[in-house]
């Protein structure tokens, strides 16, 4: 393991010769971010059919908790922490990284959470559109969606938050749970043979229409994830021994910036954001159900894109509002967090931001064009 850390840090040493990429490598990785598979990719799901939109959350939520689990159990070191480590174990020089504002996350790093997380939710989408589309718009989209693997693959390492193989295993693992959440679904069905009242009594779509007609189930699945993530992490410190927030102490000592490093990146706030999405998504579904029709049929139009674009920012200037309203509200009666993990108000904060982006993306966009369209 030793080797490989070494030859994927000359890897990353040699990427960073290309200062021309700093730009393209960092917009990369902030557009491969979990949460660009919340904010972008789980509308323009489920506008193009509620049954795809709900299986592309399920699935990026399992993968972000998986990934939180993994992480803890794998122990990974993070380029930009590890060549300090290796120097001061090896008494040589430490092997010079370069570090930006995006390098400095503070979770373990095996695998990579960007690759695993974001290619799982984007997965279900690509194959069903694979169905939808001509085949000339096949083969583009196939072509943009392995540029953009490859891409975001190198801008991780570029930016030393990873290595060349945590990456690795970030995209495999993503890929093949998009692929297994895909087809265990069977919500290509509904792409292959559109609009001629397929039935949704197959197992994988019965379940998933199950969860949209009764979305209570999906609150207790969030919150249940976050509550055997935490004693999972409980477990791990009372019965092992092991300090499950080591890695936050180390990004802290090898970041060049303090303002740099942020605990939002850190598991637990992943977990508590798996409970804000999926409680979100439960309180929208109750308030706007999916009609019958609409599970039945795929909407591959401009306004899709349009609707999910407009989605996208109302989520963003939400999540903001709501960020600041706890902070100003809470700061002064919880403490803010510790030198080793998040407090309350940021894993609060977490659930709260990350809901509303399902409300505004199945409630209050669809309810606004309804109101709109009615005058």
């Amino acid at each position: 393991m030793e080797a490989l850390h070494v030859y994927g840090v000359e890897f990353i040493r040699w990427l960073q010769q290309f200062k021309c990429l700093e730009s393209f490598m960092i917009n990369t990785s902030h557009l491969g971010s979990p949460l660009t598979a919340y904010a972008f990719i789980f509308p323009m799901a489920y506008y193009v059919n509620p049954l795809l939109g709900l299986l592309t959350i399920l699935c990026t939520s399992f993968s972000e908790w998986l990934s939180g689990i993994l992480k803890w159990v794998l122990h990974g070191h993070r380029p930009y922490w590890w060549v300090g480590l290796h120097a001061e174990r090896t008494k040589t020089d430490v092997l010079k990284l370069e570090q930006f504002p995006s390098t400095c996350e503070t979770g373990p790093g095996s695998p990579s959470g960007h690759c695993m997380i974001t290619l799982a939710g984007m997965v279900p989408l690509v194959l069903y559109l694979q169905l939808c589309l001509p085949n000339f718009y096949r083969e583009m989209m196939l072509s943009l969606f392995g540029c953009f693997i490859l891409a975001l693959g190198l801008s991780r390492c570029y930016l030393a938050a990873h290595f060349p193989h945590q990456v690795a295993a970030g995209i495999l693992s993503g890929v093949l749970l998009g692929y297994l959440f895909t087809h265990l679904s069977s919500v290509l069905h509904l792409a292959s043979v559109p609009h001629r009242g397929t039935t949704l009594t197959r197992t994988g779509l019965a379940w998933l229409e199950h969860w949209l007609k009764h979305p209570a189930a999906l609150a207790w699945i969030g919150f249940g994830s976050l509550a055997v993530a935490w004693l999972f992490s409980w477990c791990l410190q009372a019965l092992l021994g092991v300090d499950v927030n080591w890695s936050i102490a180390l990004a802290k000592v090898a970041c060049q910036r303090p303002e740099w490093v942020h605990l939002s990146t850190s598991l637990m706030v992943g977990f508590a954001r798996i409970a804000g999405y999926l409680s979100g998504l439960a309180l929208a579904l109750y308030l706007n159900p999916p009609s019958a029709q609409a599970l039945l049929s795929s909407h591959i139009k401009a306004t899709t894109l349009l609707w999910a674009v407009l989605a996208v920012v109302g989520t963003k200037l939400a999540e903001s509002i709501c960020y600041q309203t706890i902070h100003m509200l809470l700061v002064p009666w919880f403490p803010g967090g510790s030198a080793t993990g998040p407090g309350v108000i940021l894993l609060l904060s977490s659930v709260i931001q990350a809901g509303v982006g399902p409300i505004i993306t199945v409630w209050l966009l669809p309810s606004t064009l309804r109101a709109v369209c009615a005058k």
